[in-house]
């Protein structure tokens, strides 16, 4: 019989951090800020990385016309850092019971400060869970005017691996603390079972296994933490990315969450190219859970 398995502590945040470099993207992040500071009673911060002292003034006015507000209010913050994503984890760390959300393009280094692979950067820095919005968050479709966060479905994406199990705890914690009802969807590459009883399933992407029976036993397992839960298969041959896409196009989702691996005991976290892929195609803010070092 599968054992029942435990959701975290709801999240309690008292600030939201948005990173700003001066950019149309950086900013696009704001809107699902200021879901999340609603759902969590929560203030919203942003913070700007100056290179040197004498761009201060600039960038504190930047900053605050897209915070909408006086270049002298407290929630503008500017660090002196020529290393940007260690200048947003340091008033991150400052600020109290803070979260940051941040935008990206999912995919490289691209003009910017906080996007592409800085954005990487400071996910890895972060050391907790991070909310990102993709080009798709930050660019919606003009015909769709669902808010963000404004579908109460949170989706979590796991392949079958126990790094990627490692995040679900801590997305059914989300789901619970946003009223939200929790998917647990793997995306499997279609192929057919092995000839030989017990052997693995050799698929390029999803679960070496009956994909099907795999969200089935999870499902069971998370059932009882997770009221509803909903378990799914995506059945694609191109990859991850490309199922999540088709899903979310027809399930629309308020958010969906997504574990972040290591490289080894001793580096620092990755984000993953499945996980950057998904960010950059999802039409939701992504949950950036880092999977606990001592575990992976």
């Amino acid at each position: 019989m599968t054992s029942s398995a435990h959701r975290g502590p709801d999240p309690v945040y008292h600030t939201v951090l948005v990173p700003l470099d001066g950019s149309h993207l950086a900013a696009g992040a704001l809107p699902t800020a200021s879901a999340l500071a609603a759902r969590f009673g929560a203030t919203i911060h942003v913070v700007t990385v100056a290179v040197s002292d004498y761009e201060l003034q600039r960038i504190r006015g930047e900053a605050a016309q897209a915070l909408g507000t006086d270049p002298d209010d407290p929630r503008i913050h500017v660090e002196v850092d020529t290393d940007v994503a260690c200048g947003v984890h340091r008033r991150a760390a400052q600020l109290d019971a803070c979260l940051v959300c941040l935008s990206t393009h999912g995919r490289g280094r691209v003009a910017g400060s906080v996007i592409g692979s800085t954005a990487r950067d400071i996910i890895e820095r972060c050391r907790e869970p991070v909310v990102v919005a993709g080009p798709f968050v930050v660019e919606p479709d003009p015909e769709d005017e669902t808010a963000p966060l404004g579908v109460d479905h949170l989706v979590a994406c796991v392949d079958g691996t126990p790094t990627s199990e490692l995040g679900l705890p801590v997305a059914a914690a989300w789901a619970h603390a946003l009223g939200m009802k929790l998917t647990l969807v793997t995306v499997a590459e279609p192929c057919p079972p092995p000839t030989r009883i017990g052997a693995p399933w050799r698929r390029h992407h999803g679960p070496n296994e009956d994909a099907d029976e795999y969200v089935r036993r999870l499902g069971e397992q998370w059932a009882p933490a997770a009221p509803g839960l909903d378990p799914f298969v995506v059945y694609d041959p191109i990859g991850a990315a490309a199922g999540m896409e088709d899903y979310l196009a027809a399930h629309p989702t308020g958010l969906i969450a997504v574990t972040s691996r290591l490289r080894d005991r001793f580096a620092h976290m990755v984000f993953g190219s499945g996980a950057a892929d998904i960010v950059h195609t999802s039409t939701a803010p992504t949950l950036v859970i880092p999977a606990p070092r001592d575990e992976v």
